[in-house]
């Protein structure tokens, strides 16, 4: 009897340690399948957030980069105010034939006669002066076309080349710096 409860007992044992160990490994490895899941979810989120950061990061460095190039081209207006005279030969390549009446800031009238006086007479254009206009901005009236070198034509046409046209060439806290300069030309 001692014996059989003996060999009951042992057979009980290795039987419930057999059960035992199934069971703790099933929910070992049920736990362990979720804890990767759960790290594998983790690790896609962190991708994700990584890939939106980079996104934002290349759109922060373009607007930066775009604002310091249109920086730069309000210093270079301002220090150079002859780029008015290239302003104005591009834009008559534009048209088709001469006697246009070409727009220009008051201040730069007397530097585009200097300059290009006796070639734009020769051409039969007559220059304008137009107020509205800012510092090496220029408008050209031709027959039958138009060219609007204003600036924020000429930026806004840059930014489209580049597939980035949400800047603006005013900016806000600008504007009001300017109040009594010209606003934003007419398109």
């Amino acid at each position: 009897r001692a014996a059989g409860l003996a060999e009951g007992r042992e057979a009980g044992y290795a039987e419930g340690l057999d059960a035992g160990r199934t069971a703790g490994y099933a929910e070992g490895k049920a736990h362990a399948e979720e804890e990767a899941a759960r790290l594998t979810r983790l690790a896609d989120g962190l991708d994700q957030a990584l890939h939106v950061l980079d996104n934002e990061v290349a759109e922060e460095i373009m607007a930066l980069a775009i604002e310091m190039a249109r920086r730069m081209v309000k210093l270079t207006l301002a220090e150079h105010p002859e780029t008015v005279l290239e302003t104005v030969r591009t834009a008559l390549l534009q048209l088709p034939q001469g006697h246009a009446q070409i727009h220009l800031h008051p201040d730069d009238m007397a530097l585009v006669r200097q300059h290009l006086g006796e070639p734009l007479s020769h051409g039969g254009h007559r220059l304008q002066e137009d107020a509205r206009l800012q510092r090496g901005e220029c408008r050209i009236d031709g027959q039958g076309a138009q060219v609007d070198a204003t600036l924020e034509t000429r930026w806004r046409r840059v930014l489209e080349s580049i597939g980035h046209d949400r800047a603006r060439w005013q900016v806000p806290d600008e504007d009001a710096g300017n109040a009594g300069q010209s606003g934003e030309a007419p398109a």
